[in-house]
């Protein structure tokens, strides 16, 4: 693994923003706004992210975003989807291409959380 991520989807990113940085020193290191779409990634400890998403359509965020595990590239996505498949009937989605870039699939752990493994190397 490279990296854990905790993805959060909020009503309100400029709000969340003034918290977890201004408040909590978290820092940030990248940010985007993509088809009314806008999200930040903040830097919590080492390796370890937050990323805040304000979704297109605003309203009470849906408890969907995935636990992200962040790999170092898509073959090891595509190894670790290999050892994953045959044994786990909890496969959500088959590796493929999200539409910011990266590369990766979801599963569910045994206490339901969704769990997503991923790669921005190609």
């Amino acid at each position: 693994m490279k990296a854990l991520w905790l993805p959060f989807e909020v009503t309100d990113l400029d709000a969340a923003l003034a918290f977890y940085v201004d408040r909590l020193g978290l820092v940030r290191t990248d940010g985007w706004t993509r088809d009314g779409e806008r999200g930040a990634v903040l830097r919590a400890a080492g390796a370890s992210y937050v990323e805040l998403v304000q979704p297109a359509r605003l309203g009470a965020p849906n408890g969907s975003v995935p636990l992200a595990f962040e790999l170092v590239g898509r073959g090891e996505v595509d190894a670790m989807f290999a050892r994953l498949a045959p044994s786990t009937g909890e496969l959500t989605s088959p590796p493929h291409h999200y539409p910011r870039g990266h590369y990766g699939f979801t599963l569910r752990a045994p206490a339901g959380a969704e769990v997503m493994l991923w790669s921005e190397a190609e």
